[in-house]
């Protein structure tokens, strides 16, 4: 031992290695002497840390006179007791805590899962033990100075033998661990381990082992945050350097919140920052980006098994915590305050953190952040009209599937005025036949079916091998545009499954590209909240005065009147039996669209329309040609054509998908003009977005010229630039009337054409 701790000091940073300097009995955690000064210059004038610190004495107050029952009850106590006697200097409160954790210590076994250990080999920690060491660590720091020899030992004692032994030895120590950094998921092994990190700091005079502990679980963290995944067990990475996470906004807080309190507390036990982990502020982003204003409170996106109200709340009080200090990181923690369990300075670990009121203030601002955003590792797009509250938004899974992710590759949400219109089937308790049975199933969320199936339900335990991706983006202020190719998770059934978005005005059109091996009954799912009825050929979705029209264009539209027994060919309506979210026993309607008859090939174009009072919706007009379709948007301004070249649907392998549309002789996959309203379509209009295309010429002109296929948006009018999506390298030659930016950079515009050459990330003339 002595050996091992000599060479820990060596690899130990200075402020880590010298930690004998300090007094052994000064708290070093959350509530050392600088924090807990701060706490009290808070409460000398500020009445919102004063009603925090109020709640907190409270649940101090009640366990001096009712023991509380229940672990996390006295997790939550032993919390609110160590700080308030920091606060106050009452030692009723340090010996309320000392018996609590006195009665823990004395414990058998810490395990509260007990099914665990009955498994082979028998696990040995669960997640309720990283709570209880996190907590008892934290409580033990606060009042050691008042605690007897005889007392420290025995407790200290207990927190090693109940918690950071069995878990160092279930999750770290290759001498006797049984788990990988996978194996129950990723958030299991980071709330775990940390909260054994937490302990092991807080134990750092008692024990000479804890040091290293903590060193070994600072190291792993690195490893956990960056775990790419296994193609081997069909394992996702951990975090994407996007900062998206593999298994749902609430699983990424459980693990982030474990991991940044150990983070905290070790900045807060040495003065030095732990091991760096790259891209860590990235989930920041993903939070945000994730969340959807609502003037009674903000929810999340629910897809898999996270609910709306779920967040990253404490995981930004963290990074606040931690000096990475943006005022949108309070105004999203605000935003879910109408959630008690998602107050995240309701902590009584948090108060010493508590922005002060000038902070706060910053927080009234509105959020300015991107209205587009796309998460290429975990196959997450969110696209919103603009970030006030009620507004509308946009949001579309296409990654892997396995454990808390349901069968919902390519499936999307659309909220509205508050209202989540089109919605996620949420879950139910996970030990109820139904989370499996349906909540977890492909037919429980917005896809495409053919004969009731898209990915096979095997996915769910054994997880998708082949995901699905969205890497296409174009994001401009008149156009979107996203690509998700679900191919991958859904090829039991499908060769080719395509869902491409376009939001254009008050408008998003979805264009679904299918192929399956057999010839079957294709279904477009449509879940909703509220009311759904139609109405001539659309069905509206109405919830209170939120509202949205769908609208199916293709293969055919809905018949506007009539029996279904007049209209064989046209598209059907049919409703089907779900249930309930959260709610199994109860059965709540979905709807599909049935194309007329069966097929092993087949395309979907549909129309959003969410709508707004007093304000007329632009005009949808299904449009088509030979061996092309497409859809027709009449705005107040402009009219924008989309088409979709259906020989570029994989029919030709050999041969280009040359074809002509609207006049336009192509090659593109989807091809769309944009002009204002009031002109004939010009021969070259000012808007003009190509997806996967080499040439566009019409009458001899030529618009776009590209050896390699190519996907942008040109637009000539009064921005005067081209955005690129996703594309390979190569030179382009445009069509210009003035000069252009690509990417930034200044292109030329000679005798009518540009020419840029695009190599990795430069774009040069």
């Amino acid at each position: 031992m002595r050996r091992t701790l000599a060479l820990l000091a060596i690899l130990l940073p200075p402020a880590l290695a010298s930690v004998q300097a300090v007094a052994a009995d000064e708290p070093r955690l959350a509530f050392n002497p600088a924090n807990i000064s701060r706490v009290k210059t808070l409460m000398a004038n500020d009445t919102e840390a004063v009603r925090r610190w109020a709640v907190q004495k409270a649940i101090a107050d009640e366990a001096l006179s009712t023991t509380p029952r229940g672990d996390r009850k006295i997790d939550a106590a032993l919390e609110a007791l160590a700080l308030a006697f920091r606060v106050t200097d009452d030692r009723r409160y340090a010996d309320k805590a000392r018996a609590l954790l006195l009665d823990r210590a004395d414990r058998k076994d810490w395990l509260t899962d007990m099914p665990l250990a009955r498994r082979d080999p028998p696990w040995k920690s669960d997640l309720g033990m990283g709570y209880a060491a996190t907590s008892s660590g934290i409580a033990y720091d606060a009042i050691r100075a008042t605690l007897s020899p005889a007392d420290r030992k025995r407790i200290s004692q207990g927190i090693i033998r109940g918690a950071i032994e069995p878990i160092i030895n279930d999750w770290i120590d290759g001498r006797a661990r049984i788990h990988a950094l996978d194996t129950m998921g990723h958030n299991w092994w980071a709330h775990i381990v940390f909260g054994a990190g937490v302990a092991a700091l807080a134990l750092r005079d008692d024990d000479p082992r804890a040091l290293e502990w903590a060193r070994r679980i600072d190291q792993a963290s690195v490893e956990w945050y960056g775990f790419a995944g296994s193609r081997i067990e069909s394992k996702p990475q951990t975090y994407g350097s996007d900062g998206a996470y593999s298994e749902t906004v609430g699983y990424a807080e459980l693990g982030l919140h474990s991991l940044l309190i150990f983070r905290r507390s070790w900045v807060e036990t040495f003065g030095t920052q732990p091991s760096p982990i790259p891209h860590l502020n990235k989930v920041a982003d993903y939070f945000l980006a994730a969340a959807y204003p609502r003037s009674d409170g903000w929810v999340s996106v629910n897809f898999g098994d996270s609910r709306p109200p779920s967040c990253g709340c404490h995981t930004l009080a963290d990074l606040w915590a931690l000096g990475d200090r943006k005022p949108d990181y309070l105004t999203y923690i605000n935003g879910f305050a109408h959630v008690p369990e998602k107050d995240a300075w309701g902590d009584a670990t948090n108060l010493p953190y508590l922005p002060d009121a000038a902070a706060r203030q910053s927080a009234q601002t509105a959020v300015a952040r991107p209205l587009t955003t796309l998460f290429t590792s975990q196959g997450l797009l969110t696209m919103r009209k603009d970030w006030n509250a009620d507004s509308t938004f946009f949001a579309l899974k296409s990654g892997f599937t396995w454990n808390h992710n349901h069968a919902d590759a390519s499936s999307f949400v659309l909220y509205h005025k508050g209202r989540s219109l089109i919605a996620d089937s949420g879950h139910s308790s996970y030990s109820t036949p139904e989370y499996d049975g349906y909540y977890r199933q492909s037919v429980a969320h917005n896809v495409v079916t053919i004969d009731g199936k898209a990915e096979p339900p095997s996915d769910l335990y054994d997880g998708s091998h082949f995901t699905g991706a969205i890497d296409h983006l174009i994001d401009t202020p008149d156009m979107r545009f996203a690509w998700a190719d679900v191919t991958g998770p859904t090829s039991r059934y499908f060769q080719r499954n395509f869902r491409n978005i376009f939001w254009i005005g008050d408008t998003i059109l979805i264009l679904d590209d299918l192929r399956s091996w057999d010839i079957g009954q294709y279904e477009w799912l449509l879940h909703y909240q509220g009311e759904a009825r139609k109405v001539g050929k659309i069905v509206q979705l109405r919830d209170g005065d939120a509202g949205v029209d769908v609208m199916p264009l293709f293969p055919s539209e809905l018949p506007d009147g009539g029996l279904p027994t007049d209209y064989p060919y046209a598209m059907k309506l049919v409703e089907h039996d779900g249930l309930k979210d959260g709610e199994p026993k109860v059965r709540q309607a979905y709807l599909a669209f049935q194309p007329a008859g069966k097929s092993d090939r087949e395309k979907f174009l549909v129309a959003l329309q969410p709508q707004e009072e007093g304000k007329a919706a632009s005009a949808i007009e299904r449009i088509e040609g030979l061996n092309w379709i497409g859809a027709r948007i009449i705005g107040a301004d402009r009219i924008t054509e989309v088409y979709f070249n259906l020989l570029a649907d994989g029919r030709l392998r050999h041969r280009n998908a040359n074809t002509t549309i609207a006049g336009y002789e192509t090659d593109a996959y989807i091809f769309a003009l944009s002009w204002p309203r009031g002109q004939a379509r010009p021969k070259q209009p000012d808007q003009m977005t190509v997806i996967n295309g080499s040439y566009v010429r019409r009458d001899g002109s030529l618009l776009l010229d590209s050896l390699a296929k190519m996907s942008l948006h040109v637009d000539q009018g009064r921005r005067r630039t081209v955005t690129l999506g996703v594309q390979p390298d190569g030179a382009v030659r445009l069509a210009c009337n003035a000069d252009l930016s690509v990417g930034g950079k200044a292109i030329a515009c000679r005798e009518g054409i540009g020419i840029f050459t695009k190599q990795g990330n430069r774009i040069k003339e």
